[in-house]
């Protein structure tokens, strides 16, 4: 065996990792010395270079790929230096693999003959070529020459295209959406009207409506009168105050010829004692509740009342002191449009009764004034 093949079988001995970094130099020193005449290897930096060795190119079919391998080139330097090596991990062809090699130290390096230049085309497939000085059976192919992660065409971006065109046809799509919502705003939302005959616009606004629970007016209002007051709610009409019997048979004659009809009953307490009623009843008219009141009036004082001279205007009122078990009283009667209204008030002195009758009388013309 030439010292040749014996470098050739140290070689792939460290590519298979069957002996170390160190023994590798050591054992390639001493057959680099054994072929340039037997003597010690020379120092890094003492003598001429190291004779140049020759390879036999082994065919790419013959390589056996090791994805494990580990290539050692020997680069030409003009400093003769066995220690430096160059190391490239080789995996088994791949597209998309990517090639490491650890730099070296820049210097002078001798270009290598033309016949031992890599071309990786021919190793994947085709007539075969020379392989790398470092080739043998052991060694794969170096890889594919055109790996797919290099092209730099329009096909590499279209998927993000596709993802950017969809991005921008939604924000479009948002765009015009906001637009139709503003323009219908713009149109129907601001309240605007159509145009006049002169040729101007006016702006409607929207009318605001209020909806409030409180009942209708009352047609029977009351006055605020002092002290306790109570309401014969079952009383509404003028019908059932006969049965009472706190009309003559003459008063209630002349409520039925008034044509009364709707009717409130309301009693009341003073603070000093006193006792009152207030009696509203709803004529046919202004004038037949005119002619009730002044009736009313007359029969008060055809039974013994004494004319009050000095009332309101529009009330006509009788008093009477108190006689024995019978209490005073003061007693009134006006009209208010179709409305005859009755205020009496009773107590022990006709001082006292007078005082509450004009309290109560001053209450409720407030809500119904005299007429006259």
């Amino acid at each position: 065996m030439s010292w040749q093949e014996d470098l050739a079988e140290l070689d792939r001995t460290l590519a298979e990792g069957r002996i170390s970094a160190d023994d590798y130099r050591r054992r390639r020193d001493e057959l680099l010395a054994a072929a340039s005449g037997g003597g010690p290897a020379a120092p890094p930096n003492s003598g001429p270079f190291a004779p140049p060795v020759r390879w036999d190119a082994v065919p790419p079919s013959q390589a056996n790929p090791n994805p494990d391998a580990t290539q050692i080139v020997t680069p030409g330097a003009q400093q003769a230096n066995p220690d430096r090596t160059q190391v490239v991990s080789q995996r088994p062809a791949d597209a998309d693999r990517t090639q490491y090699v650890t730099p070296i130290t820049p210097q002078q390096q001798q270009m290598p003959p033309p016949q031992q230049q890599q071309q990786q085309g021919g190793w994947q497939s085709g007539p075969p070529s020379s392989t790398p000085p470092w080739g043998g059976d052991s060694y794969s192919p170096i890889g594919d020459a055109n790996p797919s992660w290099i092209a730099q065409g329009p096909e590499v971006f279209d998927d993000s295209g596709s993802g950017k065109g969809k991005v921008i046809g939604i924000v479009v799509a948002i765009v015009l959406l906001a637009g139709i919502a503003f323009g219908a705003y713009w149109i129907w939302g601001r309240g605007e009207s159509s145009p006049t005959a002169g040729g101007t616009t006016t702006e409607t606004p929207a009318a605001t409506t209020t909806t409030t629970s409180q009942p209708p007016p009352d047609p029977l209002p009351l006055g605020d009168i002092p002290g306790k007051v109570t309401t014969n709610k079952a009383l509404t009409d003028f019908t059932g105050v006969p049965k009472l019997g706190y009309l003559l048979e003459s008063e209630v004659a002349l409520y039925t010829t008034a044509g009364a009809t709707k009717t409130k009953l309301t009693q009341f307490t003073l603070d000093d004692g006193s006792r009152g009623i207030v009696l509203i009843v709803q004529g046919s008219d202004a004038a037949a509740a005119a002619a009730a009141a002044l009736g009313l009036h007359n029969t008060q004082i055809n039974n013994g009342m004494t004319q009050v001279t000095d009332g309101p205007a529009g009330v006509m009122a009788g008093q009477i002191d108190a006689k024995g078990e019978q209490n005073a009283r003061v007693r009134g009667h006006y009209s208010s449009k179709d409305l005859i209204i009755r205020v009496d008030v009773a107590s022990s002195s006709l001082v006292v009764a007078r005082k509450g009758f004009d309290d109560a009388l001053e209450a409720q013309l407030e809500v119904l004034a005299a007429d006259g």
